[in-house]
């Protein structure tokens, strides 16, 4: 007597809609060329009557490439897709993170708490805020006629601009290209490395302050 056992795998189920959003757009690549590359090939063809035949002959057109011209066409509107849905996901994720830093900041009572947008634009958005704490308390004690609450020129404090937004975009700017003689930037550099020469006389407790806030804005970024 035969025995049959019946076998059910309940975990291999798959779902699109769980896929990644990568693996879902070459599923569908591979999809459309599967059912291309399965129409028959009569599609591609023409009939002629030849003079000594009793039936029309079947003539392939081998030049004809409107096929794979439709199938360039939906690469091109997939990938389109797919880029699109990269950048909507980008900005809502950058939607978010500025609206935490901001949350964060107006917690602290700071001014920049009016510019994050500006703050999660710029590469150096991090460094930007921890060292204006380490300088002058997130921006709550500066010359605001100069928008530089981070100390840079020393007694001969730097112009900036006109608001905290200029100050913000002039000291991206200052990080990736100070100092001018060093290979090492100070946007490349940890605290402990600037402590001492963008801070100096060195501090520990400016190391701390600079420090513990960076701390607190890798969670909030890390939390997107």
């Amino acid at each position: 007597m035969d025995i049959v056992q019946k076998l059910t795998f309940v975990q291999l189920k798959a779902s699109f809609r769980t896929m990644k959003l990568k693996q879902k757009f070459y599923l569908v690549v591979f999809l459309f060329s599967l059912i291309v590359n399965l129409v028959p090939h009569e599609t591609y063809a023409f009939q002629i009557k030849a003079p000594t035949a009793d039936k029309p002959i079947l003539v392939f057109d081998m030049s004809d490439k409107s096929y794979q011209d439709i199938m360039d066409s939906w690469s091109i509107i997939i990938s389109n897709n797919y880029k699109h849905e990269i950048v909507r996901k980008e900005a809502v994720k950058k939607g978010e993170l500025t609206t935490k830093v901001k949350d964060y900041l107006q917690e602290q009572a700071s001014p920049l708490a009016d510019y994050a947008d500006v703050l999660t634009s710029v590469k150096n958005w991090k460094q930007i805020v921890a060292l204006a704490n380490a300088e002058s308390t997130l921006c709550r004690n500066y010359p605001v006629s100069k928008a530089n609450c981070w100390g840079v020129g020393g007694s001969s404090l730097w112009d900036f601009g006109n608001n905290l937004g200029d100050g913000i975009l002039g000291m991206n700017k200052f990080l990736a290209q100070y100092p001018l003689r060093s290979q090492l930037k100070y946007s490349q550099m940890t605290f402990k490395q600037m402590n001492g020469l963008y801070k100096q006389p060195a501090a520990e407790h400016w190391l701390y302050n600079a420090q513990s806030v960076y701390d607190d804005l890798s969670i909030i970024e890390k939390s997107i």
